[in-house]
């Protein structure tokens, strides 16, 4: 489980997800993963759940390149891998146009696994509407196998905000439950 502030019990993160759809893949969330990685130019890009239920990162919206010598993503990692954990500790989006630019972040295993080398994540965070919670469910996030040029970090940032909106409006509308 990923600590975060204000995390309510594991059977009502459990609800919250079913009721936003976001306990199984959607193809709704893969097309607009697979809108993310085209606009950002990335092989890589998910809409991840942090699921309770069974103790890891489910990623509900998934693009990942077909076999092409590429390495393949499974639709779940382990809750202390990648860097949507610490966006979700921090409750802030993170850019990291280079990994390797701050050491704790080059250890993480999926450079070695992976091969990732660049990173754009946002969290998803739900409110509930008398105001209170503030609890990240989810994240959703970019990753490259090629460094960036520091320069893009303002535009990543605004990038993974929008589409990190977008996940919100679509999940938050489908769910009936007003939007924070």
């Amino acid at each position: 489980m990923i600590p975060v502030l204000g995390t309510p019990p594991a059977d009502a993160r459990i609800h919250l997800l079913s009721q936003l759809g976001m306990d199984h893949p959607d193809p709704q969330l893969d097309a607009l993963a697979t809108e993310l990685a085209a606009e950002a130019g990335a092989p890589y890009a998910i809409v991840n759940a942090f699921n309770p239920a069974t103790g890891r990162q489910e990623f509900v919206g998934l693009s990942a390149p077909p076999a092409n010598g590429l390495p393949q993503v499974e639709r779940s990692m382990a809750p202390d891998w990648g860097y949507c954990p610490e966006v979700a500790r921090r409750t802030t989006a993170l850019v990291l146009p280079d990994v390797f630019a701050k050491p704790r972040f080059a250890v993480n295993p999926v450079v070695d696994q992976l091969g990732i080398r660049t990173y754009a994540g946002a969290p998803l965070i739900h409110t509930h509407p008398d105001g209170s919670g503030g609890e990240v469910f989810g994240t959703v996030c970019f990753v490259g196998l090629e460094r960036m040029d520091r320069s893009t970090g303002q535009a990543s940032l605004a990038l993974i905000k929008q589409y990190r909106d977008r996940v919100q409006q679509l999940v938050y509308q489908r769910s009936g439950i007003p939007l924070p």
